[in-house]
């Protein structure tokens, strides 16, 4: 358990994790709460999730400060409702954690709204609640915010593993669009189901999560610190559940075979608590907008922030951030929500 000065310090302060059912979220959460948390709210895909969630929690921890939230993340009308239904509840919350997502299997799987199941599970559902919560005044001054990134955005793992990008995150747009716009737009909406490979969508995804952590910096940086951070390579959580063939087989078979001993593999436990030490930091001890994960060519270890030239595109980031707002607006009860001039 942790010491009581550490349990004054967040005692009066609310966290909010997504994917709070299983794996890293149900790590996180468990050790939020253990930090001191007076209240965690478990943010899961259905109410039954959730529940079995809490009981699970508070068994572990020795005490409830747990919530429930039922919310499909990749799903706009979902998204929408929940936010709604925590600005109703009116608490201010002081920690967001954006764990949800996943990993597509070989076939090209879109949601309900028609956008790719990893892109719409890790972005759209999170950019909508965000925003929601921040302008319905939700989102405490200095709320931390942290999105799940990952060690594929680098564009350093070995090539066997296939999370190599898109042109359009480096170079020229050809594949998608011939411009930037219209490259996301058909890369989220999955426009061109030839070009669909899970690992390299997954990977291009986790660059779109540290654009919109950057984007979201710059915006809304007096109010929020946003961060987007890697759990490192966690292979024992379900992230993987929707793999196919080739990429099954390494993920399930080989890398939990060899992962420890080749680095490229650590405890959940490690995994979350890299989110929660960006999320409890210090106000300078972490970047505002920054992409915290592995050194280079590592998949665990300490975290550090990257420096590749790709996350620092402010043009990839306000073209990221513009597709985000166009595709989410048409869910949000015709454009309700008063962005401002900046976010277009």
């Amino acid at each position: 358990m942790a010491s009581s000065n550490i349990t004054n310090q967040f005692n009066q302060k609310t966290a909010l994790v997504t994917g709070a059912n299983s794996g890293l979220g149900f790590e996180a959460a468990a050790q939020l709460a253990e930090a001191g948390y007076g209240r965690v709210i478990l943010a899961c895909r259905t109410q039954a999730k959730a529940n079995v969630a809490q009981q699970a929690l508070i068994e572990r921890v020795g005490r409830n400060p747990f919530e429930t939230l039922a919310v499909e993340l990749s799903d706009m009308t979902s998204s929408q409702v929940a936010s709604q239904e925590l600005i109703k509840r009116g608490t201010q919350i002081d920690a967001l954690l954006l764990n949800a997502g996943m990993l597509s299997g070989d076939e090209m799987t879109k949601s309900t709204d028609g956008i790719e199941l990893s892109f719409a599970s890790s972005l759209i559902g999170h950019h909508i609640m965000t925003l929601n919560l921040l302008n319905g005044g939700i989102l405490a001054d200095g709320a931390r915010l942290v999105i799940a990134g990952s060690e594929a955005a680098r564009d350093d793992l070995p090539a066997m593993m296939g999370f190599k990008f898109y042109d359009f995150v480096k170079g020229t747009p050809a594949e998608f669009g011939n411009t930037l716009h219209d490259a996301m737009t058909a890369f989220a909406k999955g426009s061109k189901p030839e070009l669909f490979n899970s690992t390299q969508y997954y990977a291009v995804t986790k660059v779109f999560s540290s654009w919109w952590a950057a984007a979201m910096a710059r915006k809304f940086g007096d109010r929020l610190s946003v961060f987007a951070v890697s759990p490192g390579s966690n292979l024992s959580t379900n992230a993987a559940r929707h793999a196919k063939g080739i990429q099954k087989f390494i993920f399930t078979k080989i890398m939990p075979l060899l992962g420890a001993s080749l680095g490229l593999d650590q405890p959940i436990a490690s995994g979350a608590k890299r989110y929660v030490d960006v999320l409890n930091g210090s106000e300078n001890e972490f970047t505002n907008g920054g992409s915290y994960m592995s050194r280079p060519k590592r998949m665990v270890g300490p975290l550090e922030e990257m420096k590749q030239d790709h996350f620092f595109d402010i043009e990839r980031q306000e073209a990221a951030w513009h597709v985000l707002n166009k595709l989410t607006r048409t869910a949000i009860n015709n454009h309700q929500i008063p962005l401002d001039a900046s976010v277009g």
